[in-house]
């Protein structure tokens, strides 16, 4: 029996949606196929609940073997092993393969009604580095209050442990910049938000989950990051739409309120 595997943030579980052949052949499938879900981020598991196909599941949800396994040591293919051997799962039948160019559609039972406008995402699952400082959170929603259009801006709170047993990640509170045309949506589930990129204009934050969306849809994305994120300076997959016309980066030191409000008139 073939099984599916989604694992880590929820940036990867997206990144997986859209680049590996796993999630079309769920939306496909006519028989019960095992999926497993372990994501840092304990929501991930909404968009496989939610799917119009989710009668053909068996969800497996690991969150917390794969922290296990993380915290054991434990990195990459060794995680997936581990998971499929505690889930039962045979690691050698996961699903496999790219995508071929296959668009993924989300189910949602809280989808907003709403087009061409701009999400924004101050926070990340790793919020001792790249959730935005306030001064850059502040600065940004004075752009987006003088903009046209409404602005939609998508926190969630949650517990995350890091390895030392630090919290890591905890609340997110936007709730001191609302008003005008910016709505904040505090429980949206995923699958919606993912929606949301769907039907935008663009998409403002930090480097998070909904900026691979964000590219993954084509959208004109202004992402911001710490200064030396490694993820820019020596580049990974993470960062393959930094080098387009529609994606303005900065460092939280270098973000500037008129070139942002610049680039969003572009768009």
């Amino acid at each position: 029996m073939s099984a599916a595997l989604f694992a880590a943030g929820l940036g990867d579980v997206i990144r997986i949606c859209y680049q590996n052949a796993a999630y079309r052949v769920l939306s496909e499938a006519t028989h019960p196929v095992p999926v497993i879900v372990a994501s840092h981020n304990p929501f991930s598991i909404e968009i496989f609940r939610h799917h119009r196909n989710a009668r053909n599941f068996i969800l497996y949800d690991l969150a917390h073997k794969y922290e296990e396994f993380l915290n054991a040591g434990l990195r990459g293919p060794e995680i997936s092993r581990a998971l499929c051997g505690f889930a039962g799962v045979d690691y050698a039948r996961l699903i496999r393969g790219p995508a071929g160019g296959h668009v993924p559609l989300f189910d949602a039972p809280d989808n907003v009604s709403s087009q061409g406008h701009i999400v924004f995402q101050p926070f990340a699952g790793n919020g001792s580095h790249r959730s935005l400082p306030s001064d850059v959170i502040e600065k940004t929603a004075q752009v987006l209050r003088r903009l046209p259009c409404r602005v939609f801006v998508v926190t969630r709170s949650y517990f995350r442990p890091g390895m030392k047993g630090q919290m890591i990640h905890s609340g997110e509170d936007a709730r001191n910049i609302e008003g005008g045309n910016i709505t904040v949506l505090d429980n949206l589930t995923v699958p919606a938000t993912l929606n949301l990129i769907k039907t935008s204009r663009a998409y403002v934050g930090s480097w998070s989950s909904l900026q691979q969306a964000a590219w993954f849809e084509n959208k004109p994305v202004a992402v911001f990051y710490p200064e030396n994120h490694h993820n820019r300076n020596q580049p990974t997959d993470y960062a393959f739409g930094m080098s387009r016309d529609n994606t303005l980066g900065r460092e939280y030191s270098r973000v500037d309120a008129s070139e942002l409000a610049e680039f969003l008139q572009r768009w």
